[in-house]
């Protein structure tokens, strides 16, 4: 019963140490693109305009700013332009609070005919700074908004608060933000009410189309966030994988023989909202909507192998159950999480493409896992390599995530 209660204790008591590190991963291990040193205050507006020119004539080719990570957030707004984003310095300047002057979070384009023409930046923070580092600019408070798939906004206070579906266009919830403060530096176009004005008047002939009606394929800043939600994933294993290691290396008493079990816990508890930001319990979806979206399915179901996985490896190690008995069925666990890799179609249907090859390569890791587990456990001859095989699996499997991209 002691064992039973200490198992119970590193399950339940661990993973709440453990998620909050997983849930601020994005901000810390996000790929840092280009860092800048924070821009010390301006002169006077002249300064400023002559600053952001010498940090953004590389992007008056939209190319080497979507070379750069930036990403489009927008349609055309109306005496604004498109927004392109880039994620690194966004979450950077909202989790600091500081103001990089050489790394603006969002450029501003306008187009016509396929030509695009660099027409400003804009600048975020958690709320208006009280000393503005940019004279005489003008901070508004950009309400926290609902993003969909063809870069419509709808105010909300919350991704829970957010229709599934634009009310609109009736295209797909792709994310939310939080409340926060703008400024705009209209460095490249001129503007009738000056450089840091809220909007320019003179992009009016640009109109000021949110999108069209249908947008099927997925936006850029729904690809960025599975590209980087992956690599989280892999990080979390390569820790996993250095945890089996040292587990392994000797004998240990419990709970030492089961630190890896509190990370597999929390590893799929962070899954679990993070997977799919549409559906519950983040998103605006319901819980019974988890069972209308064979995708969402999925994923939520691969978010419980790593908390049974958890939960077999503390059994385990605590001697509660047999040991043999668990890892056979945590071999089979693995057998079908692989299997249901090979099923997994991002829009509905079998492509044979790069993102169906990278998760067969991950199923077929899982299935090998699989097998090893249940060969190890009824052949004696082979249980020397069995406690390398799992972290040399895991190891492969992180490898994959590490470098998964889409498109």
């Amino acid at each position: 019963m002691r064992r039973l209660l200490l198992a119970a204790l590193v399950l339940l008591v661990a993973p709440a140490l453990v998620v909050p590190l997983l849930a601020v991963a994005p901000a810390v291990l996000a790929p840092v693109v280009r860092v800048a040193p924070a821009w010390a205050a301006a002169a006077s507006p002249a300064d400023v305009v002559a600053e952001v020119r010498r940090a953004t004539t590389r992007y008056i080719d939209i190319a080497n700013a979507r070379a750069d990570g930036y990403l489009q957030a927008s349609g055309m707004e109306s005496h604004h332009g498109y927004h392109f984003a880039l994620p690194t310095a966004q979450a950077r300047a909202l989790a600091t609070g500081t103001l990089d002057l050489a790394t603006p979070p969002v450029l501003l384009y306008v187009e016509r005919d396929g030509a695009w023409q660099l027409v400003g930046v804009e600048y975020v923070l958690p709320s208006a700074p009280r000393d503005d580092p940019l004279p005489g600019a003008v901070w508004h408070r950009h309400e926290s908004s609902c993003h969909y798939r063809d870069f419509r906004e709808v105010p909300a206070s919350s991704a829970r608060a957010c229709a599934a579906r634009h009310p609109v266009s009736g295209e797909r919830f792709v994310g939310w933000h939080p409340t926060f403060a703008v400024a705009h530096v209209w460095a490249w176009y001129p503007n009738p009410d000056g450089v840091f004005a809220e909007s320019n008047a003179w992009l009016a002939p640009y109109g000021g189309v949110a999108a069209q009606d249908h947008h099927a394929a997925r936006n850029p800043a729904e690809m960025f966030y599975s590209q980087f939600t992956h690599r989280v994933a892999g990080v979390v294993l390569l820790i996993l994988a250095a945890l089996t290691v040292w587990e392994s290396w000797r004998p240990r008493r419990f709970p030492w023989n089961a630190v890896s079990a509190p990370v597999w816990v929390a590893f799929g508890l962070y899954l679990i909202p993070t997977s799919d930001p549409e559906s519950w319990p983040y998103g605006p979806q319901r819980f019974v909507e988890i069972f209308d979206d064979p995708l969402v399915l999925q994923h939520k179901l691969l978010a419980l192998l790593p908390i049974a996985i958890g939960v077999i490896i503390a059994l385990r190690a605590a001697a509660v159950l047999p040991g043999g008995r668990l890892v056979r069925v945590l071999g089979v666990l693995a057998l079908a999480g692989g299997a249901t890799l090979f099923f997994h179609f991002h829009d509905g249907r079998i492509h044979f493409d790069w993102i169906y090859l990278q998760h067969a390569v991950m199923g077929s890791t899982a299935l090998g896992i699989g097998v090893a587990l249940l060969v190890g456990t009824r052949t004696a001859r082979v249980r020397p390599w069995l406690v390398w095989a799992w972290p040399v699996f895991l190891t492969v499997m992180a490898t994959v995530l590490l470098f998964y991209r889409e498109g």
